[in-house]
C-alpha cells in the first residue's frame, strides 16, 4: 500500500508531466508568434532585393550553446569522447543511414556523438534529416520553405533540387513554414553535422503521420531519389519517454533490436506489442516512429544489410537524476555493401534499342493474330543475334487499360524471339482467368513485354539491389520469382522478399532460401505497344 507521501509524489509527478506538455505548446506558440513578427518586419523593406529565405535557429541557447566557440567546443568534446563498438564494419561497407536522438546536448549529446563520429572523413552531397513534428499537426510530409538553415556555426544550404524532386513524386510533400520554424528535432542535428561532416546540403523533412503507408511511401520515394547519389539518411528520434527506469531499459532494448532487423514492418509490430504492454497516458515508446520506419524502408531499398547499435543511455544514466520517469536515447548505424564491387554487367546491363523493341512487339502481335485466326504457330524469321539469345520474357495483354491476359516463363533455354512468341500466344489463349482472345478484339489489344536478363545466382541477400533486381528462387524442381517493383512498392527488406517468395508464391517454408534453395537476381526491361 502506498504511503500518503508516495501518493503525493506520484500526483505531483503527473502534474509535472502535464505542465511539461503545456509548456512545450506555449513555447511553440511563442516561436510561431516571433516568426510572424520577424516576417512582418521584413516585409516592410520591399525596396530591397529579395534575399535567400533563411531559417533562423530556434534551439540555440536552449538545446545547445548559442555562442559559436562554446558550441564548437561542446560538439568536439562529445565527438572526441565517443566510444564506438569494436565490431563495426571496415572499408567494405558504406554507411547509408543513422538513427540519432534530438534532446538537449547535455542529455543526449554523448549518445548522438557516437553516430556523428562515424562521419569524420566521409563525404556526402546531401543529408536527409527526417524528424517528428511535436507541435503542429499537418497532412503528408512537411518541407522547409527556406533556402538556408542557420546555426551559430554558420549556414547550411537546403538541397532545393531534392525538395522539388520529392514534391513532384505525389507522396504529399508540402511546404509548411510554421511547422518547420517551431520544430527543433531537425535543427539539433546540424551543429554535429557541420563539425563532423563539413560541407553538405540539407534535405529537412518533418512527419506527423506515422502510418505504415505514409512511411513506406516516403521511404520508397527517398530511395528512388537517392539511388546513384551520395546521400546520408538520418532518422531524428528519441526513444521511451516518462517511463520508470526498468521499463524504459527493457522497452528501449527491444526497440533498438527491432531497428536492427532493418524491417519497417517488424519495427512497427514491435512498437505495437510494447505499446500494449507498457504505455499509459503521457508515456511513449518513441516520438518518431514514422521517421524511423521511413528510413528503414529507404535504407533497405538502397541495399542496407547490417545495423549496429552504437550507444544507448537514458536521462537517469546521464544525469544521475530520478529513475521514476526517464527519457531514452539511442544511436544506430546502418550499412550496405560497397557499390564499388558491383558487377560491371549490372552497371551496364544490356538494353534493347527502339527498333529491337518494335520487332519483338510485332512478333507478339503477329503470333497472337495467326494463332487466333488459324491455330498455327508462326515461324521464326529473325536473324539478329541479340534477339536470338537465350532469354526469358513475360507478356501482358491489356484492353481498354484493363488486364486481358498474362503469361510468363523463367526458363532460359529458348531464343528470346521464340519466348516472346510463345508467351504472347499463352497470354491470349491460356490465362485461366479470362476467355481466349477473339478475332474481334485483336485491334484493341495493348501488348506489354518484360524481358529478363540472364539469371545470376547469389549467395547473400545483401547482393540484391531492391530498386533494380527481380529475385527468383529454385528449390525441389520449383522456380518462381518477384519482379523488381514488388519489394520496392511493399517496402520489404531483402530477407522479407525472399521469405515471402518462398512461402506465398512457392508453398515452401519461409526460410527455404536459407536451407539449400538456389537464389537468383535479374534485371528487367519493359516496353509496350502504347509506349
Amino acid at each position: 500500500m502506498r504511503t500518503k507521501n508516495e501518493q503525493s509524489r506520484r500526483s505531483g509527478s503527473r502534474w509535472l508531466r502535464v505542465a511539461w506538455l503545456l509548456g512545450a505548446l506555449v513555447l511553440g506558440g511563442v516561436a510561431v508568434l516571433l516568426g510572424a513578427l520577424v516576417e512582418s518586419a521584413s516585409s516592410g523593406h520591399s525596396a530591397e532585393p529579395e534575399a535567400e529565405k533563411l531559417r533562423e535557429p530556434t534551439a540555440s541557447g536552449k538545446y545547445y550553446p548559442g555562442d559559436p566557440d562554446s558550441l564548437r567546443a561542446t560538439v568536439r568534446k562529445h565527438l572526441s569522447q565517443a566510444a564506438l563498438p569494436a565490431e563495426l564494419p571496415l572499408g567494405d561497407k558504406e554507411l547509408v543511414a543513422l538513427v540519432v536522438p534530438h534532446s538537449a546536448y547535455r542529455q543526449s549529446g554523448a549518445v548522438a556523438a557516437c553516430a556523428y563520429r562515424l562521419l569524420e572523413g566521409r563525404r556526402y552531397e546531401s543529408v536527409v534529416v527526417i524528424g517528428p513534428s511535436h507541435v503542429f499537426p499537418f497532412e503528408g510530409v512537411a518541407v522547409s520553405e527556406a533556402d538556408v538553415w542557420r546555426t551559430p556555426l554558420g549556414d547550411v544550404a537546403v538541397d532545393r533540387a531534392a525538395v522539388r524532386a520529392l514534391q513532384a513524386t505525389g507522396v504529399g510533400v508540402r511546404v509548411d513554414a510554421r511547422a518547420m520554424r517551431a520544430e527543433t528535432s531537425i535543427e539539433v542535428n546540424l551543429p554535429f553535422l557541420q563539425v563532423a561532416l563539413g560541407e553538405f546540403k540539407l534535405v529537412p523533412l518533418l512527419m506527423r503521420d506515422f502510418s505504415q503507408s505514409m512511411s513506406t511511401t516516403l521511404g520508397t520515394a527517398l530511395a528512388e531519389w537517392a539511388q546513384n547519389r551520395s546521400v546520408l539518411l538520418i532518422a531524428s528520434a528519441n526513444l521511451s519517454q516518462f517511463m520508470p527506469y526498468e521499463h524504459a531499459s527493457e522497452v528501449d532494448r527491444e526497440t533498438l533490436a527491432a531497428i536492427q532487423t532493418l524491417n519497417a514492418e517488424e519495427f512497427a509490430r514491435t512498437t505495437a506489442r510494447l505499446r500494449s504492454r507498457f504505455v499509459p497516458s503521457l508515456t511513449s515508446l518513441t516520438c518518431a516512429e514514422g521517421p524511423v520506419k521511413a528510413v528503414l524502408v529507404a535504407a533497405s531499398l538502397l541495399g542496407a544489410d547490417e545495423a549496429h547499435v552504437l550507444s544507448y543511455a537514458n536521462s537517469a544514466d546521464v544525469s544521475g537524476g530520478p529513475k521514476d520517469e526517464v527519457f531514452g536515447y539511442g544511436a544506430v548505424a546502418i550499412y550496405r555493401e560497397s557499390r564499388s564491387g558491383e558487377r560491371a554487367e549490372e552497371e551496364a546491363q544490356d538494353q534493347f534499342s527502339s527498333a529491337q523493341q518494335q520487332r519483338l512487339l510485332q512478333m507478339a502481335r503477329r503470333a497472337i493474330e495467326e494463332y487466333v485466326r488459324t491455330g498455327r504457330v508462326v515461324e521464326i524469321d529473325e536473324t539478329e543475334a541479340v534477339l536470338l539469345a537465350e532469354r526469358a520474357a513475360f507478356v501482358t495483354l491489356r484492353k481498354d487499360g484493363e488486364l486481358r491476359g498474362w503469361s510468363r516463363s523463367l526458363g532460359t533455354t529458348r531464343q528470346l524471339v521464340a519466348a516472346v512468341r510463345d508467351q504472347a500466344i499463352a497470354a491470349a489463349t491460356q490465362d485461366p482467368r479470362f476467355p481466349a482472345v477473339e478475332l474481334s478484339e485483336l485491334g484493341e489489344l495493348e501488348i506489354e513485354i518484360h524481358v529478363l536478363s540472364r539469371l545470376r545466382r547469389i549467395e547473400r541477400p545483401s547482393e540484391i539491389n531492391l530498386l533494380r533486381h527481380g529475385v527468383a528462387v529454385e528449390s525441389a524442381g520449383k522456380r518462381d520469382c518477384f519482379l523488381p517493383e514488388v519489394a520496392r512498392d511493399a517496402g520489404w527488406s531483402s530477407e522479407t522478399l525472399l521469405s515471402r517468395l518462398c512461402e506465398d508464391k512457392m508453398g515452401l517454408p519461409p526460410d527455404a532460401w536459407r536451407r539449400g534453395a538456389s537464389v537468383y537476381v535479374f534485371t528487367v526491361q519493359e516496353f509496350s505497344s502504347a509506349s
